[in-house]
């Protein structure tokens, strides 16, 4: 595949990680070393190393005598994963808020909301949702919490997996934008209570959207 072989590992990664979030590799299936040594023509290190980051990733598990499967998720999972994201990204916004580089904040918050809306604008789904999930992460980037920041970088991967399908709807992604603005609005206003009780309603909101997606997509 032309890798440069000093990032093996990394842009191996990177593929199958793309492939997981956008079920080119669905959910659910075994994932050999003998397939993927034939599908990027290396030796078996590389690709040991790109599962092992996509097992802290939690897009794959390693199961005894099975080996290693792309995560599957339940309609309880679903709920579990968007519970807890809206509660950390209320925990991720409060921490935020006191953070002496506000302006900078707002400034990296209107930017990533203007190419969210360009790429809505343009159908490139693709690129709307990676700025959609940066809305989300860029607080974590000014929550002075680096666990915390992790952890929901880690958690959102699963989140991606559905946003990939129901952002797919016109519908869906209009709405999704209109609750960015009006979250990133009332933080602005500075009525940050506020603001937390938009976001868990807005992952709540999202959590409907990948429910309807469940049986479709597994």
């Amino acid at each position: 595949m032309g890798l440069n072989k000093s990032t093996l590992s990394e842009q191996i990664y990177q593929i199958l990680r793309n492939d997981i979030l956008t079920q080119k590799i669905p959910c659910g299936e075994k994932l050999t070393l003998k397939v993927l040594q034939e599908r990027f023509q290396v030796s078996s290190t590389p690709i040991r190393e790109a599962l092992t980051r996509l097992t802290q990733d939690q897009l794959v598990s390693y199961y005894s005598n099975v080996g290693v499967r792309v995560i599957s998720f339940t309609a309880d999972d679903l709920r579990e994963i968007y519970t807890f994201m809206g509660d950390l990204d209320g925990l991720a916004i409060r921490y935020a808020s006191a953070s002496p580089d506000q302006e900078k904040l707002q400034a990296e918050v209107t930017e990533i909301l203007e190419k969210e809306c360009a790429a809505a604008k343009a159908a490139d789904v693709q690129t709307w949702n990676r700025y959609s999930d940066e809305f989300h992460l860029v607080f974590y980037r000014y929550c002075n919490n680096s666990r915390l920041a992790e952890s929901a970088e880690r958690l959102r991967s699963g989140i991606s997996i559905f946003s990939n399908q129901y952002c797919r709807e016109t519908v869906i992604q209009t709405r999704i934008d209109e609750e960015h603005l009006a979250i990133f609005q009332a933080y602005k206003d500075g009525d940050i209570e506020k603001v937390v009780q938009m976001m868990k309603t807005h992952l709540n909101d999202s959590l409907n959207y990948a429910l309807r997606f469940l049986p479709k997509t597994f």
